[in-house]
C-alpha cells in the first residue's frame, strides 16, 4: 500500500497533507525539503516525521514474501529495451533504470546510434519493454543528430503488430528533449537546477537521460596538475546522476570515449578510475572490418560477461546471429 496512514500523524499534519493533496508514501519520501515547504506549512521537523512514517509504511520492518518484495521494487528493476532482441538477451532485457550505464568505444562505432534508439524505445508502453516516458538528450560535443533521427523515424517499424498498433500516431520526436552544454559549469547547472525543476513541474515522465558524451566535459577543461580537482568534479556529477536515477526511476546512459591502455593497441574507456568507480554497468562497442558492430558487457552487477553482434541499418540497429 502506497497511501500514508494519517492516523499516525497529529491533526495539524493530517490537515496540511490533505490540503497539499499528496498522500503517496513514495512521493513523500522522494520530495526534497524545498518541494515539501512549497506544498504546505511544514517545518523541517514535520518533514522528517512525515518521511519516517511514510518509510515505515512503504518498507515495513521484518520479513516479507518474494511477491511483496517484487511489487515494492518493480519500478526500480525495470529495463528499457534496445528494440533488438539479441542485444536485449545479453542485457537481460535492456538498459536498467538504476545506476549509470556507460557506452564506450571509438568514434563512429555506433554509440550515438544506440542512444537514439533508446530515446525512442523508452517511449514504448511498459508491456513492450519501454517506460511510456520521454528522454532527455544532453549533447556536449556535436549538435544533436536530428537528421539521423528523422531518417530512423521514417523507417522505424516493429515486427510486433500489437506494438505497431500501440504506437499508431505516436510522435517520437516530440518526446525527446535536447540540451547542449559545453563544460562542467554547464552540465552542473543542467543536472542540479534545470533538469530537477523540469521533472518536478512537468506532466511528462522522464525515463531516460543520455549524456553524449561525458568524456568531452572532463577531457578538455583540466590540465595534468588538476587530476584531484577533476576527480572531485566527476564525483559531483556522478553522484547527482545516481540520485536522479534512484529518485525518479530514470535510466542514465553516458557515452564515453576510449584511450590507449598501452603500446600494443589495446584501448580502455577514458577518464580513468575516478569515473569508472561511479559507473554501474559498463558496455563497450567495437567494429569489425566488415562493419559488423560488437556490443560487449565489460561489467555489470546483474550480468555475466557476454557479447553480441549487430549492424546499423536505416531504421536503427539490427541483430546479427553469432552462428551466421
Amino acid at each position: 500500500m502506497d497511501i500514508i496512514n494519517l492516523s499516525l500523524l497529529d491533526k495539524r499534519l493530517q490537515c496540511e497533507l490533505e490540503k497539499a493533496g499528496n498522500l503517496s508514501c513514495r512521493k513523500l519520501i522522494e520530495m526534497d525539503k524545498i518541494e515539501f515547504q512549497k506544498s504546505g506549512n511544514f517545518s523541517l521537523k514535520d518533514i522528517e516525521m512525515i518521511k519516517t512514517v511514510a518509510a515505515s509504511i512503504l518498507l515495513p520492518y521484518g520479513f516479507r514474501t518474494a511477491k511483496e518484495s517484487e511489487e515494492i521494487f518493480k519500478d526500480k528493476w525495470r529495463k528499457i529495451t534496445l528494440g533488438c532482441s539479441y542485444l536485449d538477451d545479453i542485457l537481460a532485457g535492456g538498459v536498467p533504470v538504476r545506476g549509470i550505464t556507460e557506452l564506450s568505444g571509438e568514434s563512429g562505432v555506433g554509440k550515438t546510434q544506440i542512444c537514439l534508439q533508446l530515446s525512442m524505445t523508452v517511449q514504448y508502453p511498459i508491456e513492450f519493454g519501454g517506460l511510456n516516458a520521454s528522454a532527455i538528450y544532453i549533447c556536449t560535443e556535436d549538435r544533436f543528430p536530428s537528421v539521423r533521427l528523422q531518417q530512423m523515424l521514417t523507417k522505424f517499424t516493429q515486427e510486433s503488430t500489437a506494438l505497431n498498433n500501440a504506437l499508431e500516431d505516436h510522435n517520437f520526436s516530440d518526446n525527446i528533449l535536447i540540451d547542449h552544454v559545453a563544460d562542467f559549469e554547464g552540465i552542473q547547472n543542467c543536472l542540479f537546477k534545470r533538469l530537477p525543476a523540469y521533472i518536478a513541474n512537468s506532466r511528462n515522465k522522464i525515463g531516460l537521460i543520455v549524456i553524449d558524451s561525458i568524456a568531452a566535459i572532463f577531457r578538455s577543461e583540466y590540465t595534468m596538475k588538476e587530476f584531484i580537482h577533476r576527480a572531485n568534479d566527476m564525483r559531483t556529477i556522478g553522484m547527482q546522476l545516481h540520485k536522479l536515477a534512484d529518485k525518479y526511476n530514470i535510466a542514465i546512459v553516458c557515452v564515453n570515449q576510449v584511450t590507449d591502455a598501452c603500446d600494443n593497441g589495446v584501448t580502455v574507456p577514458a577518464l580513468g578510475l575516478a569515473w569508472a568507480n561511479l559507473v554501474t554497468t559498463k558496455l563497450h562497442l567495437s567494429v569489425d572490418q566488415d562493419k559488423v558492430r560488437n556490443l560487449q558487457v565489460l561489467h555489470a552487477p546483474h550480468l555475466a560477461p557476454a557479447a553480441a553482434k549487430f549492424v546499423i541499418v536505416e531504421s536503427g540497429i539490427s541483430s546479427v546471429n553469432l552462428n551466421d
